[in-house]
Parts: structure tokens; C-alpha cells; sequence
């Protein structure tokens, strides 16, 4: 059931399945938004008053806390860190468009940085191109593309390739992964998350598939949807975010199922119409949520 609240909660399980480097494992949770590619978001509660995320405290039932903090430089979201330095994300911006992420992680004594330069077409998003290294020396490229169902998300695909360390010009594939996503209305109605792992005879891996039911929306703003749309679709095949899937609906989520199980969640709101607090069924754990 531990695992069932990583997963549904926050879809966290999935960083245990694959990790911070796209598929590698390690402690953290998958982050989303609606907005134009790589813009900040807009838009305000029923009072009008527009307020950045600051700051997003996930506590477990066992105790364990970690907390996500973001920083902002003129309105735009320049970096997201982890409070137990796992992970960071840093964001540069040609005019109000999001053209470079880099990526460090922290897994163990490991750390690894990537650094993406994002390319757009009549102002969607197209992919992001990234060359990670590890202090270890070994190092990968990952393209992550985006293709778009009615003007919203509805496929990302993170393609990892591993470059050899004794000759840079010899590659092979590691693994690709995937989300599938369908709306009702402006919010996710269902997620398929795939890991698709390439042939190698004799051995044949089949794909590891996890999907998602989320209902039960609420008409408040959801935090995450206000937060780059360029920074979602990255962040969102990583071990750090699964609030970026859910970030691509308007509103937020109240109940959650994947695969006959399902969780609940019973939300706090500031005057503004943010959410403050999410409480989780059976106690399995709590989001709260600042801003500024």
C-alpha cells in the first residue's frame, strides 16, 4: 500500500521503477501545464490574484519529507531544486520561451548533468536534445519529443542512447520511455506511463506498462499547470516528477486508480482558490503547498 501512495499520490512509484536519470533508480517523484511552450503561467484564482509556486512539502506516512523549491527571476521560473540536493533543474529563456534545461542529479556519490536545448514549431514544443555525463565518465544522449492531440500534450517520448567510454563514436540504445495522455475537457483523464526496452536477442524484455484513471476533479487552480509547459514535458520523464503529468490539467484531481486501486485525496484552499494542502485516504500522506 506504501507503494500504491508513491505511485497514486504523486505517481512517485515510478521514480522507484526508474529513477532521476531517465530510467536510472533513485529517490524522488515524477512534476505539468497547459500554457504556451515554455512560457510561464498565467492566470489567477476567483479573486484574481495571481501567485507563483513556491514550494511543495511531501510528507510520507513513515515521516519521511522532501521538499521542492522554486525560484524565479522577472516572473520566469529559472530553477526548481530538491531539498535533499538530489536533483535541480535550471532554465534559460530566449525572450519568454524556455531554450535550455540543465539537469544535475545526485544518486549516491554519482552526480550527472544534462544539458537540453529545446527547439519549437508555430510555437509548440518539439524536442528537447540532451547530452548527459556522469562524474564517472560515462555519459548518454537523450531526445525527448512532444506530440500535441487538440492543442494539448498528449505524447512524450524520452529516447536514451549510451555512448561507449572507450570509443565516443560507438552508441547503443538503453531503453525509451513514454506517456500516453487523454483529456476530458481541460483535465487528464487517463495516463499510460511505458518503459520500451530495445530488442536483444535471445533475451526479450517486454515493456513495463503503468496506467492511470484520475476523476474527481475540483474547479480550483492547479498549482503545477501554472509552471512552464517546456519545463513539464522534461521534467515529466524523470524520477523527480509526476507532477508534471498531472500538471497539464486546469484543476486538480481527487481520486486516482491504477490497475483496481485507487486513492483519494481531500484538498485545503487559500481565499484565491490555491490549494494549500492535499490529505491523502488512510493518512498515507500529505502535500502542502506556499507560494508567492
Amino acid at each position: 500500500m506504501k507503494k500504491l501512495f508513491g505511485f497514486l499520490s504523486f505517481v512517485f512509484s515510478l521514480a522507484i521503477l526508474f529513477s532521476c536519470e531517465p530510467g536510472r533508480d533513485e529517490n524522488g517523484d515524477l512534476l505539468f501545464g497547459v500554457n504556451n511552450p515554455g512560457e510561464t503561467g498565467g492566470g489567477g484564482g476567483p479573486t484574481g490574484v495571481v501567485k507563483q509556486l513556491k514550494s511543495v512539502t511531501s510528507k510520507e506516512d513513515t515521516g519521511e519529507t522532501i521538499t521542492y523549491n522554486y525560484s524565479y527571476l522577472l516572473g520566469k521560473l529559472v530553477n526548481v531544486k530538491t531539498s535533499d540536493n538530489s536533483i535541480s533543474y535550471s532554465l534559460s529563456y530566449d525572450n519568454n520561451t524556455v531554450n535550455k534545461i540543465t539537469i544535475v542529479q545526485k544518486e549516491g556519490s554519482v552526480i550527472t548533468t544534462t544539458d537540453y536545448a529545446v527547439t519549437y514549431n508555430n510555437g509548440k514544443f518539439v524536442e528537447a536534445k540532451g547530452t548527459g555525463k556522469e562524474d564517472t565518465g560515462n555519459s548518454f544522449t537523450n531526445t525527448i519529443t512532444a506530440n500535441y492531440t487538440n492543442n494539448k500534450v498528449s505524447k512524450i517520448s524520452s529516447k536514451m542512447v549510451g555512448i561507449d567510454t572507450a570509443d565516443p563514436n560507438i552508441t547503443y540504445d538503453m531503453f525509451t520511455l513514454q506517456s500516453d495522455i487523454t483529456y476530458a475537457g481541460n483535465n487528464i483523464s487517463t495516463w499510460k506511463f511505458s518503459t520500451i526496452f530495445p530488442a536483444t536477442p535471445p533475451v526479450s524484455i517486454p515493456p513495463i506498462v503503468i496506467s492511470s484513471v484520475l476523476s474527481d476533479y475540483d474547479t480550483k487552480i492547479n498549482p503545477f499547470n501554472t509552471l512552464p509547459e517546456a519545463y513539464n514535458i522534461v521534467s515529466s520523464l524523470y524520477g523527480f516528477d509526476s507532477f508534471a503529468v498531472i500538471g497539464f490539467s486546469a484543476n486538480n484531481y481527487r481520486k486516482v486508480t491504477v490497475e483496481g486501486q485507487s486513492l483519494t485525496y481531500v484538498y485545503t484552499y487559500d481565499a484565491d482558490g490555491y490549494p494549500t494542502k492535499a490529505v491523502a485516504s488512510g493518512n498515507l500522506g500529505t502535500l502542502t503547498f506556499q507560494y508567492q
